[in-house]
């Protein structure tokens, strides 16, 4: 096995503060007593954007300490956290932790089974929750006593109690590196999910990484959109900017978000894919509408913003790219970012080739990297100054990389959790002796240390004849394909691989002329014909025993209400493959 220890770049100033504080609060705080009247976060609230200031927000965050205090949790207590983004979820996750207790967030989309169960397994004493609704999803029993935002948490804001405040200042110094920060529970693809401990230095090595990386600072402003519960927002979107001392803007809703993006103009922005994929998807929509002349001009404007990311592009492709900013690319970018945007960052899944390559056609940087729960968020990335397509960047900081005999990623430093909570067997498969995590995903470094995922171990599909299939890299060659929305490839035990396949069926119709409900167009031979011109190119430059033989058309796209998709969007499986099992066995009873 091959090892490749990374190197840091230069450090920028920024994450001096991540590198010495003592917790996160400690860093918060310092941020907040450096910055004082500094605008720190924007959001929406009675219908008109405003504002808090750094100062603000501490004395804030401290009052819920004092709550918590007040209401008689000690060090070392899990506080569970149920709401939607808003200002009170990060004023009480700064306050649990500045209480000396542990945060425990949960996904507001979470079904009630999941809830209670997080609560129990973690033995919060807490639940902080943004509305009664959400509080009602704490099924009995447990004992755990429930407080609402609107309520209990508002009437801590009232007033500071000096005793209390002392008591809060008191168990902030206390606090340790090596004490726990929060616990995050995994989202589980398959089976209950488990969770991940994160001590404070998890969190601070976390974020001095990043910074060493990433040359943002106070003149910098993050546009955050992706759920607080998620570690990629709550670490990379959210702590790691406070370090740096950039400002925050919360967005309304995923709905209102190019809205926000016009009245914010941010130079930062984390994504996943799917929120790239949806606005891919929408200027091609777009364009598809007008006129032939003026798709004819998109294209070629877009074909010179591919032509020129070539470093050896001449002075031809230059004065062309200066016509096509000229034409279309600077207009689209403006709409699409703002005007001030330095880059995007993209985690959590493996972003589309096509996507990928139409926004740094663009002129838009759009920056993959890739982490996990366990690992405290990101542990490769590309940046601005280090960039290579197709890959997921490379090693943050103190971070070790190794290639296992069978491929899999191993990864060690400072930013790996010590384990999960209760769970010594899954803990012992997670982690070595030496201190290296099983990530469970596959992959390759190139020459230059570049990271490339191509698989989820647990993902392989073995045929009955033997033969293993890496799904993801197909599914993501049948996904670039502008008609189709999802896919899924299945085969586990069978005698050859098929593809559940979710159409844009919209966009089929648009492009066959047929005005037609889905149920209707599924029958239609020319959409299987269509469909079928699609997994005959994906087939391309695969082996024989991983091409996909056979396909079922799904009407509805996977989604989370129908328990397949995680809260971080990543497709359940085993849920999907059983919803949809009559589907794959009349495609494999089928005469061939």
């Amino acid at each position: 096995m091959g090892v490749l220890t990374a190197i840091a770049e230069p450090r920028h100033e920024s994450s001096e503060l991540a590198a010495v504080a003592r917790s996160v609060p400690s860093a918060v705080l310092e941020q907040a007593r450096r910055l004082g009247d500094r605008e720190y976060l924007r959001f929406h609230q009675a219908g008109e954007w405003q504002s808090l200031t750094w100062k603000e927000f501490a004395e804030r965050s401290l009052r819920v300490a004092e709550g918590l205090v007040g209401s008689g949790l000690q060090p070392g207590d899990r506080v569970a956290l149920l709401s939607e983004n808003r200002v009170e979820w990060l004023l009480c996750d700064l306050g649990i932790q500045a209480a000396g207790c542990v945060t425990v967030p949960i996904y507001p989309s979470s079904q009630p089974r999941v809830v209670r169960y997080i609560v129990n397994d973690s033995g919060a004493r807490m639940l902080i929750a943004s509305s009664r609704a959400l509080g009602m999803k704490l099924e009995p029993p447990t004992t755990a006593e429930v407080v609402l935002i609107d309520d209990g948490v508002a009437s801590w804001q009232v007033g500071s109690d000096p005793l209390r405040r002392a008591e809060v200042e008191r168990r902030q110094q206390a606090i340790q590196r090596e004490d726990f920060a929060t616990i995050v529970y995994t989202s589980g693809t398959t089976g209950d999910p488990k969770g991940v401990i994160l001590l404070h230095r998890n969190l601070l090595a976390a974020a001095e990484g990043a910074l060493g990386v990433f040359d943002i600072g106070p003149e910098d402003t993050l546009l955050s959109f992706l759920p607080f519960s998620h570690v990629l927002e709550r670490v990379d979107g959210i702590f790691t900017e406070a370090c740096a001392g950039c400002t925050i803007a919360l967005a309304r809703s995923i709905d209102s978000l190019m809205e926000d993006v016009a009245t914010i103009r941010p130079t930062v922005m984390l994504g996943v894919p799917r929120v790239f994929d949806k606005v891919f998807e929408g200027v091609t929509d777009l364009v598809g509408k007008q006129p032939a002349w003026k798709r004819a001009i998109f294209r070629w404007a877009l074909g010179v913003g591919v032509r020129r990311l070539d470093p050896k592009a001449g002075a031809g492709t230059r004065a062309q790219g200066w016509v096509a900013d000229r034409l279309v690319l600077t207009d689209l970018r403006q709409r699409l970012t703002g005007g001030r945007l330095r880059f995007f960052i993209s985690g959590g899944a493996p972003l589309n080739e096509r996507v990928e390559e139409f926004f740094w056609a663009l002129g838009v940087q759009i920056l993959q990297g890739w982490g996990m729960t366990e690992t405290t968020s990101g542990v490769t990335t590309n940046s601005e100054s280090h960039h290579r397509y197709r890959t997921v960047g490379l090693p943050l900081p103190h971070v070790e990389l190794q290639i296992a005999t069978d491929g899999e990623i191993l990864v060690r430093g400072p930013v790996t959790t010590i384990g999960y909570l209760d769970r010594p067997d899954a803990t012992a498969e997670l982690l070595n002796a030496e201190g290296w995590l099983s990530t469970g995903d596959i992959g390759f470094l190139d020459a230059d240390g570049f990271l490339t995922i191509t698989d989820r171990k647990k993902d392989l599909i073995k045929t009955a004849g033997g033969k293993y299939i890496a799904p993801l890299p197909i599914e993501a060659r049948l996904e670039s394909d502008r008609m189709v929305k999802a896919a899924m490839v299945v085969g586990d035990g069978r005698p050859y691989a098929i593809a559940l396949i979710v159409p844009d069926w919209a966009a089929i119709g648009v492009q066959l002329g047929i005005l037609a409900e889905p149920a209707t167009l599924r029958e239609d031979e020319r959409v299987r014909t269509l469909i079928q011109r699609i997994v005959d190119e994906s087939n391309h430059e695969l082996a024989g025993f991983e091409t996909i033989k056979r396909f079922a058309l799904l009407l509805n796209d996977f989604s989370e209400e129908a328990d397949e998709l995680t809260p971080t969007l990543k497709p359940k499986r085993r849920s999907i493959a059983a919803h949809h099992a009559a589907e794959i066995d009349a495609v494999y009873a089928a005469p061939r």
